[in-house]
């Protein structure tokens, strides 16, 4: 139940963090560009974690905790995938500069 109460709290601060955030996603620096996939992500991620602490409230197993931490793991690892292109692109305009 706790994880429960604590994801959809953390689902209403990341979706207050998203919607700022929106405008600058095509940003062209690579600081401006991670903070919109990160607040998103995390919205995600705490959708996922609701929804989880619901099966367990029904179903008593793991399972669902593993696979849904799998999920944000690979889903910030695209993101930082994301950024880290940004980032040498960036880099590499300024050092042609």
């Amino acid at each position: 139940m706790l994880q429960l109460a604590i994801g959809l709290d953390a689902l209403f601060v990341n979706v207050g963090r998203v919607l700022p955030l929106a405008r600058f996603r095509h940003a062209s620096g690579s600081l401006a560009r991670a903070a919109f996939p990160s607040a998103r992500n995390d919205a995600f991620a705490n959708i996922a974690i609701v929804v989880t602490g619901l099966i367990t409230l029904r179903w008593a197993s793991a399972w669902p905790d593993l696979v849904v931490g799998l999920a944000i793991a690979a889903m910030n690892a695209d993101a930082a995938k994301s950024v880290w292109h940004a980032a040498r692109d960036e880099h590499a305009t300024a050092a042609r500069a």
